[in-house]
């Protein structure tokens, strides 16, 4: 009797071992890429106006100026997760660039978990979150696209430690716990405290409304789906308790004292400008997810009509479609989405055919199809794996041969040579591409920010204030004027830029040039 009880216990024990197996993987692939990203922190895009963020929210909680520009105005940059950051600052005395490297490791495993936490919800098979995760950074498209709220390999190699991958992160949770408090038709959960759990959804929402609209946007969306999914098991209680989770995120997010959502609305068209791009090569930048996922989604939707990620991806498509017809290109910031539910889809659809339970459902046909299955996964994966091959650039140096056939983005370094002269607190006359990116991570601040700011009452007026300074036909005393407004003692210009305002009397002394952007000078006004 003894014997099958032992050969039972050691079964149990290869079953639990085979099952833990792909979640350290998971976890373990997610802490070293988080490790790496803080190592090398690389220096690409938004990286200045995160780092200028914490720098000023840091030192003013109370009332911090805008971080680009430094005028006394609402701003959603600050935000709860810039406020932690912030906070860590202040109280360990560590850099704003060091609080970045923490959150790098800090945002990976909260996406990794997300995904364990959200599939595990749908799918028991061990190897889902991990495959699922996979095709999140691998399955997007043919050709590179590094943007905030996107996340193939080298945009989060760029973005890891931004709002929106925290945003992202967070919001997998929030799905996965209301997917776990909704009610599926099975018996019913007891315990009064599971009721305290809606003010937490409410909460967990508000995080995400104030952290990063355009990924609120995609997680309100999926709360929908999965209310849409469980819908003829709700009751009033449930109702009752997503009434207080809504009002709770309402509140909170009225309450914030740092800027208003409603402020975000205006100037649409320089954002619908600035997304123009997310709607041009559509094959190239979605096409893997799309040819991958679509299918997926569409075995799913057949066993059920009203599949949670069936409709989120069916939700997002609305909005990305809205996007395209009406030229409000802002909305192409949905793509992610709309791509994310058919990788989580294909994690849990794959894991399921490649597993023995799989096999066992399949029947005669398990051998071939298991096969197709695998191979057509492999070789997506590959091409992914390639596409996303530049990203390993921030890492090591890859052969000419790799760089020549790759997308490589290049790091930008950092711009502290310009803390040689320029003190904080300064505002400079910037019209270079990367000075006006760069140096506010430096506690500088420049007259015209270098991204669109619709909440900033005078963001207009410093558009064209920085024009006519810049312009040779300005006249002197109208420029004399500008200067004195923004307090201009310096001036960061392309040589062509400093020629013409000499041209024009204006008296500059050339100071230096940035040691890796050499066309970046620095002027002092006389």
């Amino acid at each position: 009797m003894t014997l099958p009880r032992a050969d039972g216990a050691g079964a149990a024990r290869r079953a639990r071992w085979s099952a833990a197996v792909p979640v350290a993987l998971l976890y373990l692939l997610a802490g070293a890429f988080g490790l790496a990203v803080a190592w090398r922190l690389p220096w690409v895009g938004d990286t200045g106006l995160h780092l200028a963020v914490i720098e000023q929210l840091s030192r003013n909680l109370g009332n911090p100026p805008d971080p680009l520009v430094g005028a006394h105005s609402p701003s959603p940059y600050y935000t709860p997760y810039s406020l932690v950051q912030a906070l860590l600052m202040r109280g360990t005395g560590l850099g704003a660039r060091d609080v970045l490297r923490l959150f790098a490791v800090v945002n990976a495993l909260l996406v990794a978990s997300g995904v364990h936490h959200l599939i595990r919800r749908y799918c028991r098979e061990a190897w889902a979150p991990l495959l699922a995760v996979l095709a999140i950074v691998l399955l997007d498209g043919t050709s590179v696209l590094v943007w905030s709220g996107y996340y193939g390999l080298v945009s989060l190699t760029v973005t890891l430690f931004y709002p929106s991958t925290f945003a992202l992160g967070v919001t997998l949770h929030l799905w996965a716990l209301l997917a776990w408090l909704l009610p599926s038709g099975g018996p019913p959960r007891t315990g009064r405290w599971q009721w305290l759990l809606y003010p937490a959804i409410g909460l967990i929402g508000a995080d995400v409304a104030l952290d990063h609209q355009f990924t609120a946007i995609g997680a309100a969306l999926g709360c929908l789906a999965l209310l849409v999914h469980r819908a003829r098991h709700l009751t009033l209680r449930h109702l009752a308790g997503l009434a207080v989770a809504v009002a709770v995120t309402v509140a909170v997010v009225a309450a914030w004292p740092y800027f208003s959502i409603l402020s975000l609305t205006g100037s649409p068209d320089q954002l619908d400008t600035i997304h123009r791009r997310l709607y041009s090569h559509v094959l190239e930048l979605y096409g893997l997810g799309l040819l991958t996922g679509l299918p997926v989604l569409a075995v799913r939707f057949r066993r059920s009509r009203t599949d949670p990620f069936v409709l989120l991806a069916a939700f997002t498509a609305v909005l990305v479609g809205y996007g395209l017809v009406t030229s409000h290109y802002a909305w192409g910031r949905a793509w992610p989405m709309l791509l994310l539910a058919g990788q989580l889809a294909l994690g849990m659809e794959f894991a399921a055919v490649l597993s023995r339970r799989g096999a066992r459902n399949l029947g005669r046909a398990a051998r071939p199809v298991r096969a197709y299955a695998a191979a057509a996964l492999a070789v997506a994966l590959l091409m992914g794996l390639w596409t996303q091959a530049g990203g390993l650039a921030f890492f090591v140096r890859l052969p000419a041969v790799v760089r020549h056939h790759v997308e490589v983005k290049g790091d930008w370094g950092t711009y502290s040579w310009i803390t040689r002269y320029v003190p904080p607190g300064e505002t400079v006359l910037a019209d270079t591409f990367h000075s006006l990116r760069m140096v506010p991570a430096y506690r500088i601040f420049t007259v015209t920010p270098a991204y669109p700011e619709p909440w900033l009452p005078s963001e207009h007026r410093r558009d064209a204030d920085t024009a006519a300074m810049l312009a040779a036909d300005t006249p002197a005393a109208e420029r004399d004027r500008l200067f004195a407004r923004y307090g201009i003692r310096w001036l960061i210009l392309y040589p062509s830029d400093a020629r013409r305002l000499r041209a024009a009397g204006v008296r500059l002394d050339t100071v230096a040039h940035s040691p890796k952007y050499p066309r970046d000078g620095l002027y002092r006004l006389r």
